[in-house]
């Protein structure tokens, strides 16, 4: 549930943080010998890092004021402080590829080369970027083995098969897991010292947490006692960082008790939790978060109440309401205590709480990244900077007027479009207007038997034609009798319904119905309106203030880019720019459908081919999935629109995709003996949710709000289908995990196209 959260909490210890300190043991490179202070010292500065960051950094800016350092070894410590005691990766990252561009320096010391490699690739597994998190961890392997630093090596190995098992190919990370354990343990055995124990614990304890979440629980068994026995080994090691141990035991309870809780152990877990609560770090965050997993995975409701109240004060207090932690671990979990405690209007409402700190979180993420953007130009080379100043500005131009046109451009189409919506809006109430009246003046015509000639109408017609104004109003029966001359309302109620067939209050309830009916459908195009610029507001700024800030990064002649970052912003700035333009264009596709009525022309289309079009034109599904098509219909060909019917499968399936991380998505054409022809699009996703089978064909709706999109492709679907005389439909039929879209078309090979409008007409 909170897995990318509790990565971020406990990173610091997972990650095989303080490996770093073997790159940080060495003398100094450089520096003034004996006049230097004893605490401006690598060793001082490693050693302090995970309690003490910000006086670290403090230590670190005075050696580069003083020229301690040089810049090579003082991009390493800021990475060692931002790594190990401030868990900010982006900065770590950052200052990790400045040290990397020292290629002279770092292969001087083999074992400060590796540590970086190995954290870098660490880094990378923490942002999900797998690939690469594998290609560091490789060359960090390949220079162990050269280096025959058989430890390294296999620290090196664990990174790698963490990265592929999370990755998607869990059967031969796991394999190179057990391939190794045996090593890991022999290694800590002959050679008992902090960086061997360190990586015999970081390498056992992702083996173990994959296997809990592959549900080998006979694999973990086994395993348990190496990670318990490492563990202990911790204690017995001299020279290690403050609070090191104690953290890395409390990590092992955490793992402990997710087993367990798995398992359905629930003594085991308690004994654990025991163990937990002795600790003097029971009150951080850190340790909260572990217990109330364990109170959310056994659904103690009472218990996890009372630890998210305790949470919840303890971000009040110390005003870290904006954060992940907070969401995650107390908003999240009394959105659940409500639900489970059967209060889903106050689960509701914490939900639009939820929203609403996310997006404050967002803001401030964005204001720290200025500040991260602000300090790394403070340590830029200035001299360096100069020489490349006039290249940058030429270079780069260009390039900024044509991302602010693109950038103006936007800003021009989305006032067209809140434009273009009013007009909808105005145009859809006009429309219900005058329909509405239409049908009063007609039931009007045909209940009440009006005349053209008002001269004709008796004396008793015209009071009665009177009183239908005042039953529009609260008068009573007796009052509008009197008032109109008909003397009490048992006589009125006789006449009226002698006359119009109906009794005066049917009629009464029958405009106070037409009323309201105006009044939800003013509303529903109030919410339209609403929903329309909330959503394409967001949509577009999102993208627009990405490329504005890379283009900032890449034009500003104070900031240095190596050609690989340059390389990657501009790929940044070329995805956004795409998305922007599909997302663009996708809009533009359905206000193009919904101008008109019109059927689509219809044409000989084969079905192989548009299944070809369509396997070719969709996004790749993610790595294990399986995508197939195939042709059971028995046919060769449909009478159909092909455009039409491609552009549906293409949403169909692209949606598909998104949604299903693992399993299969089958496309497939079938006919029945009704002359229809069907095109099922199954998949093995997420599915939707009870209730939501029509408004997921609304604008701008999704089931996931969290995921990327406008919620347009299935509004796309809906009104292609209608132009084609198609149906659309969420097949329930479908019990299977996942969900299935029926496309169902009408065979009409043997008929013209007038002849199908004709049919259509009558």
């Amino acid at each position: 549930m909170k897995a990318t959260t509790k990565q971020k909490m406990i990173a610091a210890l997972s990650v095989i943080t303080l490996m770093i300190l073997a790159g940080c043991s060495g003398k100094l490179m450089s520096g003034k010998g004996s006049g230097v202070d004893s605490t401006h010292t690598r060793e001082y500065i490693a050693k302090i890092s995970l309690q003490e960051p910000e006086r670290a950094l403090a230590i670190i800016d005075t050696m580069e004021t003083n020229n301690e350092e040089r810049p090579y070894a003082i991009n390493y410590l800021r990475f060692v402080v931002y790594n190990n005691g401030l868990a900010d990766y982006k900065m770590a990252d950052y200052y990790g590829k400045q040290v990397l561009k020292d290629s002279i320096e770092l292969k001087k010391d083999i074992k400060r080369h590796y540590t970086l490699l190995n954290t870098l690739a660490s880094i990378a597994n923490s942002n999900n970027q797998f690939a690469q998190s594998i290609e560091y961890a490789k060359m960090a392997a390949d220079i162990a083995r050269k280096n025959n630093i058989k430890e390294y090596e296999i620290g090196a190995i664990g990174t790698v098969a963490l990265s592929t098992v999370m990755l998607g190919d869990k059967e031969n990370g796991l394999k190179m897991f057990a391939k190794n354990k045996d090593m890991v343990m022999k290694l800590l055995n002959e050679n008992p010292n902090f960086n061997t124990a360190d990586i015999a614990f970081t390498f056992i304890g992702n083996y173990v947490e994959s296997l809990i979440a592959e549900k080998r629980y006979d694999e973990v068994e086994k395993n348990i006692p190496d990670l318990i026995y490492i563990t202990n080994k911790l204690k017995t090691i001299e020279n290690i960082m403050d609070g090191y141990a104690e953290y890395r035991q409390l990590h092992t309870y955490s793992i402990l008790i997710n087993y367990y809780d798995a398992k359905g152990n629930k003594k085991e877990a308690e004994k654990c939790l025991t163990e937990i609560m002795k600790s003097d770090l029971v009150g951080t965050s850190f340790v909260q978060a572990m217990i109330s997993e364990h109170y959310y995975n056994v659904k103690d409701i009472k218990k996890l109440a009372n630890i998210t109240a305790k949470m919840r004060k303890n971000s009040t207090e110390s005003k870290d309401t904006v954060s992940e932690f907070f969401i995650d671990y107390v908003l999240e979990y009394e959105k659940f205590i409500y639900k489970e405690y059967g209060k889903y209007r106050e689960a509701l409402e914490k939900s639009e709480v939820i929203k609403i700190v996310m997006d404050s979180l967002f803001k401030r993420n964005s204001v720290e990244d200025g500040v991260r953007l602000s300090k790394i130009y403070e340590t830029q080379e200035k001299e360096h900077l100069l020489q490349v100043k006039d290249a940058q500005l030429s270079k780069h131009n260009i390039f900024f007027i044509v991302v602010a046109v693109i950038m103006i451009l936007g800003t021009v189409f989305i006032l067209l479009l809140l434009r273009f919506n009013r007009k909808v809006n105005r145009r859809n109430k006009t429309i219900v207007s005058t329909i509405n009246q239409m049908m009063k003046k007609e039931d009007e015509l045909t209940r009440f038997r009006l005349t053209e000639d008002a001269n004709n109408v008796n004396p008793d017609e015209m009071r009665l034609m009177q009183s239908l104004e005042m039953l529009k109003g609260d008068k009573a029966m007796d009052e509008i009798a009197t008032t109109c001359v008909f003397g009490n309302a048992k006589a009125f109620n006789k006449k009226f319904y002698e006359h119009f067939g109906i009794h005066p209050e049917e009629y009464r309830k029958w405009s106070r119905n037409i009323g309201e009916q105006e009044k939800a459908e003013n509303e529903e195009a109030k919410q339209m309106k609403d929903s329309f610029i909330r959503n394409m507001s967001h949509e577009i700024r999102t993208p627009l203030n990405q490329i504005f800030g890379f283009v900032q990064l890449l034009t500003d002649p104070n900031i240095q880019l190596s050609d690989e970052e340059k390389r990657q912003y501009n790929d940044i700035i070329s995805d956004q720019t795409t998305y922007m333009t599909r997302l663009i264009n996708k809009f533009l596709e359905l206000s193009e459908y919904e101008s008109s009525d019109e059927p689509l022309p219809r044409e000989t289309v084969s079905i192989d081919e548009t299944l070809s079009i369509v396997q070719s034109t969709v996004p790749q599904p993610q790595a294990g999935v399986e995508l197939t098509f195939s042709n059971k219909s028995g046919k060769d060909t449909i009478e159909t629109n092909g455009k039409g019917l491609t552009r549906i499968l293409q949403c169909l399936v692209g949606n598909a995709v998104k949604f299903t991380p693992s399993g299969n998505i089958n496309v497939e054409c079938n006919s029945n003996e009704d002359g229809y022809v069907t095109f099922n699009v199954t998949d093995t996703g997420k599915g939707i949710p009870q209730g939501d089978e029509e408004r997921i064909f609304d604008r701008f709706y999704k089931v996931d709000s969290f995921v990327p999109g406008a919620g347009l492709g299935l509004s796309l679907v809906r009104e292609i289908a209608k132009r084609m005389d198609a149906t659309v439909i969420l097949d329930r039929t479908y019990s299977s995990p996942g969900s299935r879209f029926t496309v169902t078309i009408r065979e009409n090979t043997h008929i013209s196209k007038n002849q199908y409008i004709k049919d259509k007409t009558l």
